[in-house]
């Protein structure tokens, strides 16, 4: 099912998608930094003409480690890209199927429903969104996880399938956090108040996990132009319904994306009806002020909540069928969206894509130039930038002077370059890594490790511990063959948070 949904791309490549610049120049990076033994390459240096980018000091990680291990062993940039989508397809559709079959509601075509929603077709055609799509198969994964809650495997699934989101998607985890884990948390503690330790454990971990991505991401923006994320294509209020120049009237299917979902939804068992109706009202921007909340203004679109939406409609359709009337008006519907996601499809696909000249200037997303940079020189129309004036400045690490005066290397400045001279830091500044050499001779641009890489990497490695000594403290509860003598009473059928006892194996979500 993934290659046929995917057969567009794997015939001719990938479309002028709106993120296919992106995902060629991160993917193309990414790749040679990992067949070169850097697995989480966060400074791409040949973006921005060779200027370079911190650009995996902010975006997250995840889903380039899939396509740049493609291209590390051997893909091209395009053929990793569109291998990656359809590993990402297929692994939604089998997690679906898992959160299903647990279920017992027909697992297999609610998996071939998920892979084929408007959303996910969307966004690998329209949007060309990888990382977005990397989410999709972890929405399940984190139901799940509560579902199976207060038992181990549960907690481990929930915080590992949490931490997947965080190092996948940012706004993704956190519209998952609140419109999905925090819905049916409280549904299951209205029965069964046990979940509440292991799932607030589960949480905490999953940060701890991800800290080594989270720490550097959001205490380094000041050094980068931040700025280009928020314009006002980009603010959830330019995308409300309830605006009449919305620009999600530009997107009409985006208006009946939702609706689909609410419709079919419309018989089915709470939790899901209300998750369903409440989601997708918020997508169109329906529910006042939502948006202007602390952090969801920061999602910057409404409709990234279609993922969600897909996914409690889905659970809930395939629980319980809608009266037939709203099924025939959700049909209408959902053949409006996906035409038009047809005509936006194949209008990418009409326009050539010039990867000769990506691969030649590796033009990286403005938000990660360096703070201070000319916004003069970004056109608002593709966020291109003309860097022409950088051209013949040195990119080499060692500067030759030879003479006292300002010196400017063809650098982007980052708090991670410091400007050295026989063992002694010469002070520098950007936007363009520049400085005074006070007299004349060899000056090296050395790299130094961030406080907030170390911290990171630390809080990462203690939640991976103790996240390990949890896993086998059951492995050892269980080869002991002499409960009396086992470092913890054997857990069959019980979790081991402190004191909490419960012989309830989860509810039912």
């Amino acid at each position: 099912m993934a290659i046929l949904i995917m057969l567009p791309n794997l015939l001719w490549g990938p479309g002028d998608t709106d993120d296919v610049r992106y995902s060629f120049v991160w993917a193309e990076q990414f790749g040679k930094a990992m067949a070169a033994g850097n697995l989480y390459p966060r400074w791409l240096p040949d973006s921005f003409q060779g200027l370079g980018s911190p650009s995996f000091y902010f975006y997250p990680p995840a889903s380039y480690w899939l396509a740049g291990g493609l291209k590390a062993i051997g893909l091209s940039t395009q053929l990793a890209i569109t291998a990656s989508f359809t590993i990402l397809l297929a692994l939604s559709g089998a997690t679906m199927h898992a959160w299903l079959a647990d279920r017992g509601t027909r697992p297999m075509l609610g998996a071939l429903l998920y892979m084929a929603a408007p959303y996910h077709l969307m966004d690998i055609y329209v949007r060309g969104a990888l990382a977005e799509t990397a989410a999709f198969p972890l929405l399940p994964l984190v139901a799940l996880g509560i579902a199976r809650l207060p038992r181990r495997n549960g907690f481990i699934l929930l915080c590992l399938s949490f931490a997947g989101l965080l190092i996948t998607h940012l706004p993704m985890a956190l519209l998952t956090g609140l419109f999905l884990v925090l819905p049916l948390l409280v549904w299951r503690l209205r029965t069964d108040r046990t979940v509440l330790l292991p799932a607030a454990l589960a949480g905490a971990l999953a940060f701890g996990l991800a800290a080594f991505y989270l720490v550097p991401a959001l205490t380094l923006q000041r050094y980068a132009s931040t700025q280009w994320l928020w314009g006002p294509y980009h603010q959830p209020s330019s995308w409300s319904a309830l605006s009449p120049h919305s620009l999600i009237y530009q997107f009409p299917a985006f208006l009946a994306v939702a609706p689909v979902a609410m419709l079919i939804a419309s018989r089915a068992q709470q939790p899901w009806r209300l998750i369903t109706w409440v989601t997708g009202l918020a997508s169109l921007g329906l529910i006042p002020f939502l948006w202007d909340l602390p952090l969801l203004g920061q999602v910057q679109f409404p409709w990234r909540l279609l993922a969600i939406v897909e996914f409690a409609a889905i659970t809930a359709f395939m629980s319980a069928r809608p009266q037939p009337w709203a099924a025939r008006l959700a049909a209408i519907l959902a053949v409006f969206a996906y035409g038009h996601w047809t005509q936006r499809t194949v209008d990418s696909f009409s326009r050539p894509v010039d990867f000769p000249a990506l691969a030649r200037d590796l033009p990286d997303a403005a938000e990660y130039l360096p703070t201070g940079f000319d916004g003069k020189l970004i056109r608002t129309t593709d966020r291109m930038m003309d860097l022409r004036q950088w051209q013949g400045l040195p990119r080499s690490d060692v500067v030759t002077v030879k003479r006292p005066g300002p010196v400017t290397v063809g650098r982007a400045a980052f708090p991670i370059w410091q400007v050295e001279r026989e063992g002694v830091t010469i002070p520098s500044a950007g936007p363009i890594l520049h400085f005074v050499a006070p007299t004349p001779g060899t000056y090296r641009i050395e790299r130094v490790r961030l406080w907030q890489e170390k911290v990171g990497a630390t809080i990462s490695l203690i939640a991976l511990l103790g996240l390990a000594l949890l896993i086998l403290r059951r492995r050892i509860s269980h080869l002991s063959k002499f409960p009396s003598y086992s470092p913890s009473q054997a857990l069959s059928d019980r979790p081991s948070f402190g004191r909490l006892r419960s012989r309830i194996t989860g509810g039912d979500l």
